[in-house]
């Protein structure tokens, strides 16, 4: 971890080591504006985090739902709507809470398959523009990856940090105009519970597949999910990784359940994707060994001439990318 920062004051970017990066490459169907759509009415859905999910199948095997689900019904109340374009449309999303966290919701079109629907949860980097928009627009999150989840009968959640910051930070934290220093991380997981919290709500709200959760997540967020989330609780919540310009070994230095339990395990992959410049390389294949180390499926792509989240490098776009073929039938 302090490689990361060391390298960060090097090179001086101004924002933190995690930021969503402005050089990023911004879809066309980005440009128009958000349109809130008024409120709703309902109390924010409450959550459990004490319900385990079947492992699923074997990770060798390519990404299969299961024949469970979660039964849900009733989903989250929204606190106001709004629109965005994407490439399947104009679609309508519901801005709703669960505990700490704030999200941002897509339900698949109806209709467009039989029995229960796939979860996708994505988590920004640090300064959270991708959740915000900015200059009035749309947020980049949903127009890039909506579209795509709204034709493939999976449930699109962008969750806003607890601290509405930064997903690896701790959630007292909230300013992200400074590099934020090594003792700032999660190492008490309280970001990783409140996904726990998040996912049971998201369970309880809609009938959910018990196969695979598609994660996805840029630069911090990313750190979150491999750092903090996935040693807590990787077996109870199969995932595919999408993990853009970032990752990082369990800061605890170890997994908290039995990784070398095949079954534990299955369902579970880790699709790395950064450039060769990124100033996070030597954290993001430190990470990528480890898990391959204890016999994860792994996938990287290295982009060339690549910095962090930059031309480039499309790095939200690629999280759609690696959703679709993880699910290809």
């Amino acid at each position: 971890m302090s490689r990361r920062f060391v390298l960060a004051a090097v090179l001086a970017l101004g924002l933190s080591a995690c930021s969503d990066d402005p050089d990023e490459v911004t879809p066309d169907s980005g440009t128009n504006p958000t349109t809130d759509a008024g409120t709703d009415a309902g109390s924010d859905a409450g959550s459990d985090a004490g319900t385990d999910i079947d492992a699923g199948t074997d990770a060798g095997t390519g990404v299969d739902a299961g024949t469970g689900s979660s039964h849900g019904a009733g989903k989250l109340a929204c606190s106001k709507t709004g629109t965005v374009n994407t490439d399947a449309g104009t679609l309508t999303y519901c801005v709703a809470q669960v505990g700490a966290t704030e999200v941002k919701y897509i339900e698949p079109k109806q209709g467009i398959a039989p029995g229960p629907m796939r979860l996708a949860i994505y988590l920004h980097g640090d300064g959270a523009l991708t959740y915000t928009g900015s200059n009035g627009g749309s947020p980049r999150s949903l127009f890039t990856h909506g579209g795509w989840t709204y034709g493939h009968n999976t449930l699109y959640v962008t969750a806003l940090a607890p601290n509405k910051c930064a997903w690896w930070t701790q959630p007292s934290r909230t300013d992200c105009s400074t590099e934020a220093p090594v003792e700032a991380r999660d190492l008490e997981g309280k970001n990783a519970a409140e996904l726990v919290s998040l996912i049971e709500a998201l369970r309880k709200g809609w009938d959910i597949q018990d196969g695979p959760i598609l994660f996805g997540g840029s630069s911090g967020g990313s750190i979150q999910l491999t750092a903090s989330f996935l040693p807590r609780y990787g077996d109870r919540y199969p995932g595919v990784y999408a993990l853009s310009c970032g990752g990082e070994k369990p800061w605890t230095g170890n997994m908290d359940w039995d990784a070398s339990n095949v079954a534990l395990r299955a369902g579970t992959k880790f699709y790395f994707t950064y450039g060769d410049q990124d100033y996070l390389l030597a954290d993001i294949q430190a990470a990528e060994q480890y898990l391959g180390g204890l016999q994860f499926p792994v996938n990287e792509k290295i982009i060339a001439g690549a910095q962090h989240c930059a031309l480039p490098f499309d790095q939200m776009g690629r999280v759609t990318e690696v959703w679709n073929e993880a699910t290809a039938q």
